[in-house]
């Protein structure tokens, strides 16, 4: 297809100019707002410790800031927000039709905006492709074999940019996508490698940490207990039973589309040797309550959980349905659909 050879050729792009110096310690910006600017700007960039206003003339501005490719700046200009990266090169800076921010570098090659420009468009042009390709498959193999395709050019995309980028902000824009295809290990491979300054960028922060809890909460692990309100997960886990956990929350459109799925396994196979816990993360208490009330849900909930058992266990994504088996060992992990009975069906008799 013509769109992938274009991404591909934009993933190369990436890596090729990857180890060229910037042209300043500071960025210096010029732009255009035209006539209806406001009387000044504001740039904030919280990493690099910026926040200020400069003054519009014309509708006209000249800036200079200190340089960090780590994070995005963020530029006020009345009600236009928007964002751009500071890579030390000459950026122009004017308004797209739809009042976003066209940023444009003088020094193109060497430019880590004009990277993230690419890498932006390369990832539209991949949507534009595959999209109405899902619009008009109704057949679930065909539109799988579609996504499998999309996923595989965007995991080539985001791997190439990673090649190229290992210390400016494309590798938290390629990994936000890889996340989701790469294991475990892979995942970990890939921030061992990255600059020191990257690995303090919050967000790559966070997705260590989760790398590290899903690693130790890993399929054949046993349960990692925590405690709510006096409330232990271990009163419950590895008491004999195999438990499936559901970790959802009242206003999660697809935990509450599980909710039937886990009302039949419930009612098929619940009794001495299988249960279902409902954890309710990330919600208020009040709207739990009334969620279970109004679902119907029957079996035993804490209430209340918030972030302890997503961080422990790794979970960034509602529902998160884990079957334990009776010793507390995690047997499967993001467990949905048909999938819930397929898996209980491999341990436990039907009671019904």
């Amino acid at each position: 297809m013509k769109t992938r050879f274009l991404i591909i050729a934009a993933a190369a792009a990436f890596a090729v100019f990857s180890c060229s110096p910037k042209v300043a310690e500071k960025t210096v910006i010029t732009g255009d707002l035209g006539a209806d600017a406001p009387a000044d700007i504001h740039i904030n960039i919280k990493d690099a410790g910026v926040d200020r206003s400069f003054p519009v003339k014309d509708g006209k501005f000249t800036a200079e800031i200190p340089v960090c490719l780590t994070s995005q700046a963020r530029l006020t200009a009345g009600n236009v927000v928007g964002s751009f990266i500071s890579d030390g090169t000459p950026l122009t800076i004017s308004l797209n039709d739809d009042k976003s921010l066209n940023v444009v570098s003088k020094y193109p090659k060497i430019s880590v905006q004009t990277r993230f420009n690419d890498f932006q468009k390369a990832m539209m042009d991949l949507q534009a492709e595959y999209q109405p390709q899902l619009n008009v498959t109704a057949n679930e193999s065909a539109r799988q074999k579609v996504m499998d395709a999309y996923q595989k050019d965007v995991k080539k995309l985001c791997l190439g940019v990673l090649d190229g980028n290992k210390d400016n902000i494309l590798t938290l824009a390629a990994i936000d996508n890889l996340q989701y295809m790469l294991g475990n290990d892979q995942m970990d491979s890939i921030l061992n490698v990255v600059d020191p300054a990257v690995k303090e960028i919050p967000a790559i922060k966070t997705l260590a940490a989760s790398i590290v809890a899903k690693k130790a909460t890993a399929e054949g692990a046993k349960f990692t207990d925590f405690e709510i309100g006096g409330v232990k997960f271990s009163d419950f886990i590895g008491k004999g039973k195999y438990v499936l956990v559901d970790f959802w929350a009242s206003w999660c459109g697809p935990c509450k589309a599980e909710v039937p799925n886990l009302k039949y396994v419930y009612e098929k196979y619940a009794g001495e040797n299988f249960d279902i816990l409902g954890v309710a993360v990330w919600d208020k208490p009040e709207a739990t309550a009334n969620a279970i009330k109004e679902l119907g849900l029957p079996w035993n909930q804490i209430v209340n959980a918030q972030t302890v058992p997503t961080d422990l266990y790794g979970i960034d994504g509602i529902p998160h349905i884990i079957l334990f088996g009776p010793d507390g060992t995690i047997l499967k992990r993001d467990l949905r659909g048909e999938a819930i009975e397929v898996e209980v069906a491999k341990y436990v008799k039907p009671v019904k």
